[in-house]
């Protein structure tokens, strides 16, 4: 019998604690394939269109016993026409799991405990690529009466056949049918003893450099260059990109030059109604010193920030900052920041203060033309 460890992670913090992932179940569907991964490798699959982390993504099972009956929480889809887990991309910082869990709370407004390892796993096609979807057991102790997508989803409770018969993808039924091999009703006694400590979330840090600027009016400042129109249609890129990778900044903070503030005007409506927008004229061809001042000032309550500058200083911004992460975004990293690219950054200090030299980890670096930029023909 298939046994998974749990970890607790509660309706209010996520831990990050690093997760080992197993070898998970191996199967086919036409539409929606289970597949096998073996020690945490990412499975390798032709992708389209973005870069290749937003195709990674995590779920959670939710289940409870209920008068001696296994029960399944299901959500339904934004459109509210299908049955669905709760389930989004892994976010920089997270692991599957830990990135699942913090899914639960904000689209089922659920807490509990979550199984160390996947159940399974499936694929599904979305974003003109394939979408690679870990599948976590997740034992509910509380409910929330209100929660961050209570407004645009419903949840239910269902017996373990009326979740298969509700859920249209095979793949994902296949999972759910093995949850009676993990969830054994002493559970019902309470949550486990066990539990590693609960940690804060990582602080990110989005640095954004302005998209390309015009240089056809040569009796204008430097200062009050406008965007070009490859400029122009870079934001349109990265504010599709942003919306997709649920990019969610607390506070925006940016050079008052114009083709910075086009720029983070024309990517707003991706980062959602919450975010605090200041213009510095500090920031406006600011060197990397001046720029880490300004984010070690960043209050105590803002988990996010991103800082939308210049070169050179951006760029060696984010090499000094950088102490390790993934070897080829590193490496395209060292060798170039292209107007309009952002570079996230994860930050596990306690507060914004201790931030220096080395103490960040690059998630990932994202260009314009990764995610289908177009170019205006010239005539």
């Amino acid at each position: 019998m298939f046994k998974a460890p749990f970890v607790e992670v509660s309706s209010t913090a996520i831990t990050d604690e690093r997760i080992q992932e197993r070898p998970i179940i191996d199967a086919s569907h036409a539409d929606s394939d289970l597949i096998g991964l073996e020690d945490g490798a990412r499975m390798k699959t032709k992708q389209a269109r973005y870069p290749g982390w937003i195709y990674r993504q995590s779920a959670v099972l939710p289940y409870r016993w209920n008068a001696g009956e296994l029960e399944v929480l299901l959500i339904t889809s934004r459109g509210g026409k299908r049955w669905v887990l709760p389930k989004g991309i892994v976010e920089p910082g997270f692991t599957a799991a830990a990135s699942a869990a913090k899914e639960a709370r904000e689209e089922a407004g659920i807490g509990g405990d979550i199984a160390a390892v996947p159940l399974g796993a499936y694929r599904y096609r979305k974003w003109g690529g394939t979408c690679d979807v870990e599948v976590y057991p997740f034992r509910v102790w509380s409910e929330m009466d209100e929660w961050e997508e209570s407004g645009v989803r419903r949840r239910r409770w269902l017996s373990l056949p009326e979740a298969l018969r509700r859920v249209e993808d095979e793949g994902l039924s296949t999972i759910i049918a093995r949850l009676p091999e993990v969830a054994r009703p002493a559970a019902e006694t309470g949550p486990s003893g066990n539990r590693p400590p609960v940690s804060r979330p990582p602080h990110l840090i989005y640095l954004f450099r302005h998209a390309k600027s015009s240089w056809d009016d040569s009796g204008r400042e430097d200062f009050d260059r406008p965007l070009a129109s490859q400029g122009e249609l870079a934001c349109e890129a990265m504010k599709r990109y942003m919306g997709l990778a649920d990019i969610h900044p607390d506070l925006v903070l940016c050079s008052s030059a114009l083709r910075a503030r086009q720029t983070v005007e024309r990517s707003m409506p991706a980062l959602g109604d919450q975010v605090v927008l200041e213009y510095d004229r500090n920031l406006y061809l600011a060197d990397s010193s001046t720029m880490l001042d300004r984010l070690r000032s960043s209050a105590a309550d803002v988990s996010g920030v991103m800082l939308v500058g210049h070169n050179p200083g951006i760029h060696s911004l984010a090499i000094g900052l950088t102490g390790g992460g993934d070897t080829a975004e590193l490496g395209r990293l060292k060798k170039k920041f292209p107007a309009g690219a952002i570079a996230i950054l994860v930050f596990r200090g306690r507060s914004w203060n201790e931030l220096d030299t080395g103490r960040c980890e690059l998630h990932s670096l994202v260009r314009p033309r990764d995610i289908g930029e177009k170019r205006k023909r010239r005539a």
